[in-house]
């Protein structure tokens, strides 16, 4: 759209001033919306026209029309930066009462999950190489997460074997590791 002319402006004509208007209001929308929309978004037009109320005074103080431009973006610029200052303070949520347990956020990644699920397959390549009382040993210990007491139980085992046994197979499991190339990738999973 073409600017209308500064002199026919300046003499208060009806046509070159709603050529004006259509000509300046997507500049003052524009400004408003990028100030405006995430906070008050009704308010983005009632700025725009008032932006455009306020440029009809200005009129006579430029240069060339191309100002007018300019000028409604800084007044749409404060006019809506007034409206933010003069909005009520958000309102904070009560706080805790200091009785209540804390609750801390959930301390996973969003990739734990699929960490896990590669560290489970480079465990199970270096498991399916032991022999059948280590794989089962780890198994019990590591994937399904019992106690001692209870493997020895499970395994005919005494208590104090089941502990130097896992030890024994750990190190096996890490030398199959260490042979079949995935030993790194299952330091940086483990830490």
């Amino acid at each position: 759209m073409e600017p209308p002319e500064l002199a026919l402006l300046q003499q208060g004509d009806r046509a070159a001033w709603n050529q004006a208007f259509r000509w300046l209001y997507p500049t003052a929308l524009a400004v408003a919306t990028h100030k405006l929309l995430p906070i008050h978004p009704e308010d983005i037009e009632d700025i725009a026209v008032v932006t455009l109320e306020a440029i009809v005074d200005k009129a006579a103080t430029v240069q060339d029309v191309q100002e007018l431009r300019k000028l409604t973006a800084a007044i749409a610029h404060n006019k809506a930066v007034d409206l933010i200052r003069k909005l009520p303070m958000p309102v904070t949520p009560p706080h805790q009462d200091e009785d209540e347990p804390f609750d801390p956020p959930d301390p996973a990644q969003p990739l734990d999950t699929l960490n896990h699920h590669e560290l489970v397959r480079l465990l199970e390549l270096c498991m399916a190489e032991l022999k059948e009382p280590c794989r089962k040993l780890l198994k019990a210990a590591f994937l399904e997460g019992q106690k001692q007491r209870e493997i020895a139980e499970a395994m005919s085992l005494p208590m104090g074997t089941v502990g130097v046994t896992i030890s024994r197979c750990l190190k096996k499991m890490a030398d199959i590791a260490k042979r079949s190339g995935v030993h790194e990738e299952m330091r940086l999973f483990l830490g």
